[in-house]
């Protein structure tokens, strides 16, 4: 995995989403809200479920608990709460966490994550911690996406929070490279070099494919006496039923070959499955930490049990948990639209103007809003950079915002009016 700041790392480790484990679709992770699957396609999602339709009915992540095991009572104590906000759309808005003291009485605000979306599209995602002193929420680091005219995945800037002089300064990218397929076949990982202004290479990850999935991943670091990349890790992949069933990690130096250094293994069992993570001790695979899934009636995760190895004891034993909890809610639509598409921010207030983002300089386009018993209830000219100001006679609800330009396709999106 690469690099990145050990803040964000620990970061990761306290925020990061869960995939659905049944399936197991990771084969490398980049930040919490992003990774790539198994297929080789990169896929972005902060939490929630959006809906192409007009609405849904969906269900949502509202809370999570997170547990400590207590060895002398045999029993898990909660030590750590995740609470989720979502907007209309069902895109995940912020995720607060708080811990609780050791007397286990009082909640504190511990970390919050604020993301934020244009479109259906994540493309900014800001990590802060609670000062106790101050009783503020203090800014860490912050994640901003790129992505294509076709919406895949360009590139990824890690910034951190400067706080003498309030700004977020650049620390390293990703930048996404794929095949005629548009699978991933490169993640190449660049530092920002202050003192030069310029981006240096730092890391590199390189995915071969076999049947359709990824079959190894290899980790390379720029030498930059040769300038050359040179391998110091690799993850081999074996597949079964078409899902991933075991990833063995390799490492080797200048001098040596590669040695088999750890090795995940997944065992899928209906509604739930496990995963263990091994180590080679001595020429034998030793058991290390095992995370053991459950799934609701809904089938979503309800329940991740980490196990440690006991060495003395030659089995695993309870180290934590995270329990979910869910709501079921109505989503209005968010239209997955593509190149030639304009986005707007949504909800919209009918007392605030808005801006359509992504409109062609120097183009005149008729702007309608109409209702979904098919009425127009506003039309008027708009061109690129205009706001535009409701009227503040609309009455609350579902409309569908559609755009026209002569020799163009109209084009459309559903939007959600508020006070």
């Amino acid at each position: 995995m690469f690099k990145k700041p050990s803040l964000f790392l620990l970061l990761i480790t306290a925020a990061s989403l869960f995939a659905k484990a049944q399936e197991m679709p990771v084969a490398h992770q980049l930040t919490p809200s992003c990774y790539v699957a198994t297929n080789g396609k990169a896929i972005v999602n902060a939490g929630g479920q959006y809906t192409t339709a007009i609405s849904a009915q969906v269900f949502l992540r509202d809370s999570l608990y997170g547990s400590a095991f207590d060895t002398v009572n045999s029993t898990f104590k909660n030590n750590r709460r995740n609470t989720y906000t979502y907007d209309a759309g069902g895109l995940l808005t912020e995720s607060s966490s708080k811990t609780i003291d050791k007397n286990g009485l009082t909640w504190s605000p511990s970390q919050q994550i604020k993301f934020q979306y244009t479109g259906f599209q994540l493309f900014e995602e800001t990590f802060r911690s609670w000062d106790k002193t101050l009783q503020v929420w203090v800014n860490l680091v912050q994640n901003k996406y790129t992505y294509e005219t076709d919406n895949s995945l360009s590139s990824i800037f890690y910034l951190q929070w400067n706080s003498t002089s309030s700004v977020w300064d650049y620390t390293t990218k990703d930048l996404i490279v794929y095949d005629a397929n548009k699978n991933i076949i490169s993640i190449e990982n660049q530092k920002w070099n202050e003192n030069l202004n310029k981006w240096d290479n730092y890391l590199r990850i390189n995915l071969s494919y076999s049947g359709g999935f990824v079959s190894e991943k290899l980790y390379q670091v720029w030498n930059k006496s040769t300038l050359l990349w040179d391998d110091y890790q690799k993850e081999n992949f074996t597949y079964s039923n078409a899902k991933k069933s075991e990833v063995v990690m390799q490492v080797k130096s200048a001098t040596t070959n590669w040695e088999n250094y750890s090795r995940f293994v997944f065992t899928y069992n209906g509604s739930a499955i496990s995963e263990i993570t091994d180590y080679l001790w001595y020429g034998s695979w030793t058991g290390n930490k095992k995370l053991i899934y459950t799934f609701n009636s809904n089938n979503l995760e309800s329940l991740v049990v980490t196990q440690q190895w006991a060495a003395h004891l030659g089995n695993f034993r309870n180290s934590a948990q995270d329990e979910s909890y869910y709501t079921q809610r109505e989503v209005i639509g968010i239209d997955e639209v593509a190149d030639n598409t304009f986005v707007v921010s949504n909800p919209i207030s009918r007392n605030v103007p808005f801006q359509l983002n992504g409109l062609q300089e120097r183009t005149k386009y008729q702007m309608s809003l109409i209702s979904l018993n098919g009425s127009v209830v506003m039309n008027i000219p708009v061109t690129a950079g205009q706001s535009v100001e409701l009227n503040n006679r609309i009455p609350n609800g579902i409309y569908m915002l559609r755009l026209t330009a002569a020799g163009n396709t109209a084009i459309s999106q559903k939007i959600l009016i508020t006070d």
